[in-house]
């Protein structure tokens, strides 16, 4: 009787594993495709990516950004066009059907990595990007 529940256990574990493993894929594959367009000021692009709430606000930085003098905007694509992420962490909770996604951002003129996250919506087998803190 241990063995046939010892077994139904490791199979449970088995089949589970992987279900985490890609929502965990999932929300960093989400988060890595809008980190890169929006670090890149590829607003439209990243807005793809959003909620219809948190894409209004990321198009509403884009409409911001086209009335920006060139020369001005030149200086910010330029500033943006060195800043990198790395992605610390992911924490998903499927019952509130959230999850966060920790990151660093480097900036050349800042000695250190300033830490940020991402607030991501979990729908089905999708993941919106909700909100950056």
């Amino acid at each position: 009787m241990k063995k046939i529940l010892f077994r139904a256990l490791l199979a449970l574990c088995f089949f589970a594993l992987p279900a985490c493993q890609s929502t965990d894929k999932r929300v960093r594959g989400t988060a890595q495709q809008f980190l890169k367009a929006y670090y890149s000021a590829d607003y439209a692009a990243a807005a793809t990516l959003c909620t219809p709430a948190f894409a209004g606000r990321v198009s509403k930085g884009a409409e911001a950004q086209a009335r920006v003098p060139e020369e001005i905007a030149q200086k910010m694509k330029e500033a943006v066009s060195q800043t990198s992420f790395n992605i610390v962490s992911v924490e998903v909770d499927k019952e509130a059907a959230r999850a966060v996604v920790r990151y660093e951002l480097a900036v050349p003129m800042l000695e250190r990595p300033v830490p940020k996250q991402l607030l991501l919506q979990l729908e089905g087998r999708t993941a919106a990007v909700d909100g950056i803190e």
